[in-house]
């Protein structure tokens, strides 16, 4: 009676270490980062998954000139126009890619996530043309993410023209220029537990 009382405790020893093998969750160690947010074992809430993204986009963008900052449950993306697009054009230019190609993985791995691409113009000229041409760059942002795999719901786009200007007096040059932004706005989805 004693060994069989001994085999069955450590049967039912043996059975409680073993990993289930019906259920697939992911531990926060087998997980990627943007997978353990949401789920069964999920141990962190909204603002945690952006705070990570935030983190993720400083480190990657850290000596590009991009300007990253969380606020309130949004994380914007401030890409600065001196780089971005040249006076009356939508064309990006060569050195965008490089930037791009940095956001567009986090972008992936956090995918429980919503994009807004705000295009923005500077005041010089009809005000009319400034809209187009915002709302043409921010439609080829977008339609870069998307062409880089990113699903096309998560995107939206929207020009502002020259309706929030970084330096409201663009006399020079250069204020133009850093007026002539991309802004993403990021939001994480609501997701049901």
């Amino acid at each position: 009676m004693a060994r069989l009382l001994i085999f069955f405790i450590w049967v039912v020893l043996l059975a409680a270490c073993q990993k289930p093998s019906t259920y697939n969750v992911k531990t926060s160690q087998e997980a990627a980062p943007g997978e353990v947010a949401f789920g069964a074992t999920a141990g962190m809430d909204q603002d945690q998954y952006l705070f990570e993204q935030h983190a993720l986009f400083r480190n990657k963008l850290l000596d590009r000139g991009v300007k990253s900052t969380i606020n309130g449950h949004t994380l914007i993306l401030e890409i600065p126009g001196n780089i971005t697009f040249a006076i009356n054009s939508a064309k990006m230019n060569w050195n965008v890619h490089d930037i791009l190609n940095k956001i567009t993985p986090v972008l992936k791995e956090y995918q429980y996530t919503n994009i807004l691409v705000l295009g923005h113009s500077d005041a010089k000229g009809d005000q009319i043309i400034n809209q187009r041409l915002s709302e043409q760059r921010a439609n080829v942002i977008r339609e870069y993410f998307i062409r880089s795999g990113i699903n096309p719901q998560r995107i939206s786009s929207r020009g502002l023209g020259d309706g929030d200007l970084l330096i409201a007096d663009d006399i020079t040059t250069a204020d133009r220029a850093l007026n002539r932004r991309i802004t993403l706005k990021i939001t994480v989805n609501k997701v049901d537990k």
